[in-house]
């Protein structure tokens, strides 16, 4: 038995490579240009914290309320820890939990993923489901949820044969996890900028060429699957 067909759910190279284009021909590619912008005026990750952390958070719907208070904890994190890696992630939400009195894994990982190092995956609920439902019982059981993740992440380009980055791993899993979301309920709240290809998708599959791809067997997924969303 090969390692692709290890997998719970088959995940193919070309759909990653449908997800690059589709990211870059409707989205405007695989980053915000504000982030783009962001990363070139101020490539140290301890400057400009507090607009960076703005910018995460209103891009990407974070909801983090109390921004300037977490920003400056930020700030003085990366000012003083020696952490790195998935480590430096699980620090950053330990460290902004004590403000907001919640795990925020999605901001940190993003904000980590983003201006500290593009090797990071960026979390959210959507890409953690569907890495769940590619993996199966391979699933790591390390309690640490961004540890887990990004073992989860290593395990699934492995056995999949994958090479892409982490920014385009996170192109398809977003896209399928929220497309699959939308299938069960489509009033959910999921992102503006997806709704209306889907909802074309639906219509005239061949005018969303891309998205097709992208999703392989799951176009034609019932309305009846479960979520975690």
């Amino acid at each position: 038995m090969s390692e692709l067909q290890q997998l719970a759910k088959p995940l193919l190279s070309n759909q990653i490579d449908a997800a690059i284009n589709f990211s870059k021909e409707e989205l405007g590619g695989l980053e915000y240009k504000d982030i783009v912008l962001l990363k070139k005026v101020f490539p140290k990750h301890q400057v400009a914290v507090l607009v960076k952390a703005i910018v995460v958070n209103a891009l990407y719907r974070t909801f983090i309320f109390d921004i300037l208070k977490v920003a400056s904890c930020v700030e003085r994190m990366l000012m003083t820890t020696h952490s790195s890696g998935p480590d430096l992630v699980e620090e950053m939400v330990v460290a902004i939990g004590q403000i907001t009195q919640q795990k925020n894994y999605s901001f940190a990982s993003k904000y980590a993923h983003f201006f500290i190092d593009s090797d990071l995956p960026v979390l959210d609920t959507y890409a953690e489901w569907m890495v769940s439902k590619h993996l199966g019982a391979m699933k790591s059981k390390n309690p640490k949820r961004y540890l887990k993740f990004t073992e989860d992440i290593e395990t699934l380009k492995r056995l999949a044969g994958l090479t892409c980055s982490c920014a385009e791993l996170d192109a398809y899993l977003w896209v399928a996890g929220e497309y699959l979301s939308w299938k069960v309920n489509s009033k959910l709240n999921i992102s503006g900028d997806l709704r209306h290809h889907f909802e074309r998708l639906e219509k005239d599959p061949e005018s969303e060429r891309n998205l097709q791809n992208l999703l392989g067997d799951d176009v034609q997924a019932p309305r009846n699957l479960t979520t975690v969303i």
